[in-house]
């Protein structure tokens, strides 16, 4: 039994080492979006972005669909997990030991490709705050997947996932830290629907 708990470790760290390399989390597929529709979401993600930077719970929850939640994505150890909440609370961080992040954004949003984190050098490949309007956000069904491939429960079914990720984009900013997170567009308006904490820690 101890053979085969340090076998699955073994497999279970060797593949966190790869998942930000092998599990990119969007799906390659074409999104068209209206002029209108791309406005009112530049408008979300300013906002959520200056909400969290200032640590100011009301503004960021205002973007926080009551019925959607928000997924956050963490790291405890060798593999992804989630935590759904109603809201954010600064002072309370999901997961408790990791403080959410503060610090100046100097970049406006640009809409094109994402930055991505090399864990072998652990630098990002490019700093500024983006959104890919181009391809569909899925970290939660590439999450999906990879528990399923080592045979373990995951806690959202397939119609959850696809509501989570139905017309979604992946934000990433990077300055002095960085903060990644989703929207979606939900009853013909823009919320933030998932805040992703454990796509850049390299240190599993």
């Amino acid at each position: 039994m101890r053979i085969i708990s340090c076998i699955m470790f073994v497999l279970l760290l060797h593949i966190s080492c790869q998942n930000n390399k092998k599990t990119d989390p969007v799906k390659q597929q074409a999104i068209t979006i209206s002029s209108q529709d791309k406005h009112d979401l530049m408008n979300v993600i300013t906002r959520f972005a200056r909400a969290y930077l200032s640590r100011d719970n009301l503004k960021a929850n205002a973007l926080i669909h009551p019925d959607l939640g928000l997924i956050i994505l963490h790291r405890p150890g060798a593999m992804d997990t989630f935590t759904q909440v109603d809201s954010l609370d600064f002072d309370n961080p999901v997961p408790a030991h990791y403080a959410y992040e503060n610090f100046k954004n100097q970049y406006a949003l640009t809409f094109g490709h994402l930055p991505k984190m090399d864990c072998g050098s652990l630098k990002w490949d490019k700093q500024g705050f983006y959104c890919d309007t181009t391809i569909n956000a899925s970290a939660l069904s590439s999450l999906s997947a990879f528990y399923k491939e080592i045979g373990t429960a995951f806690a959202l079914d397939e119609s959850q996932i696809s509501l989570l990720e139905k017309d979604s984009y992946r934000v990433i900013l990077v300055d002095q830290a960085h903060l990644i997170f989703h929207v979606k567009r939900y009853q013909n308006q823009w919320f933030v629907s998932l805040l992703d904490r454990a796509y850049a820690s390299c240190d599993a």
